[in-house]
């Protein structure tokens, strides 16, 4: 029965499994058991229609040994993440566009989508979605390759002045007035460490960043519109900054560089877009030297 389940799915034929035991047969076996450690099955199992983005048992592998073992003792925690994982209705792909947010099961809390290289790549709250439109008797199952946890809970701004590790980005973004602005979005945000503004030269924010301009000018310069997680940024690729000048992405398998910074932290989910935190402040070069090409001092 689970080869032909699948089989089905392979073909694009409705199964005659609920989205449980569809999600189980596409080997999201740790999910649909937690789906019944949060006494969820029978909801998902006689109600609907439902669409599951379901993290396949890899992408549970994947998950800390201390996150799981909180998961499994608070019950309130993995019932607010499974529900987070579900939506009402049937969604199909083909009506997914890109930085759309849908409602979850999870009360408050939205699935953002993202697409990416004209549809090839296409992601849920930045996990990829790596089988897509599974049919079931009561809703649709697609695939993703990690779980959705931790949950987007706070803004960009609000993520940056909880992190003690942002602590002078968070500054500089009042500095800049910027703070209004940055709760908009939604944005791609990279963040500079508090070691990336201290290796900065002594006295540099103070002097080469004293006006407002300038200093809207060097924060405008780390954060984009639209969301780009990991899944969607490609070596080589360019992405036109709130400032206007562009920074330039390289990726191999050592990781994500934005510029000169690397990316030391990817994919922070927060309401209004993402954040990856950087080990160098991106510099502006024309701005400071007259330079032709943008920089990064740290």
């Amino acid at each position: 029965m689970r080869v032909l389940s699948v089989f089905l799915c392979l073909l694009g034929v409705a199964s005659t499994r609920t989205v449980l035991q569809l999600a189980h047969d596409l080997q999201a076996r740790t999910f649909a058991s937690l789906v019944a450690k949060a006494g969820l099955s029978h909801e998902l199992g006689t109600q609907g229609p439902f669409t599951i983005f379901a993290p396949t048992d890899d992408a549970f592998a994947k998950v800390p040994s201390d996150v799981m073992s909180k998961l499994s003792h608070d019950k309130d925690l993995l019932t607010k993440v499974i529900k987070y994982h579900v939506t009402a209705g049937s969604q199909l792909m083909k009506n997914f566009r890109n930085d759309i947010e849908i409602g979850s099961w999870a009360n408050g809390y939205k699935i953002r989508i993202n697409v990416y290289q004209n549809g090839q790549v296409m992601t849920a709250t930045g996990s990829r979605i790596s089988s897509r439109d599974n049919i079931a008797s009561n809703g649709v199952v697609h695939l993703i390759d990690d779980v959705m946890y931790p949950l987007p809970e706070e803004s960009v701004l609000q993520y940056c002045a909880s992190n003690q590790n942002l602590t002078q980005l968070t500054y500089s973004f009042i500095r800049s007035n910027l703070q209004y602005d940055i709760q908009g979005g939604p944005f791609t945000v990279f963040a500079p460490t508090e070691a990336a503004f201290d290796a900065l030269p002594t006295g540099f924010l103070n002097t080469e960043f004293l006006t407002l301009a300038a200093s809207r000018t060097l924060l405008q310069y780390h954060y984009i519109q639209g969301t780009y997680y990991s899944a969607g940024l490609t070596d080589g690729m360019k992405i036109r900054t709130v400032q206007g000048s562009d920074v330039i992405i390289k990726k191999n398998n050592n990781g994500v560089m934005v510029e000169n910074a690397k990316v030391i932290q990817a994919d922070i989910k927060v309401t209004n877009g993402v954040v990856h935190i950087i080990d160098k402040v991106l510099l502006v070069a024309n701005h400071v030297s007259g330079e032709s090409e943008p920089h990064s001092i740290g």
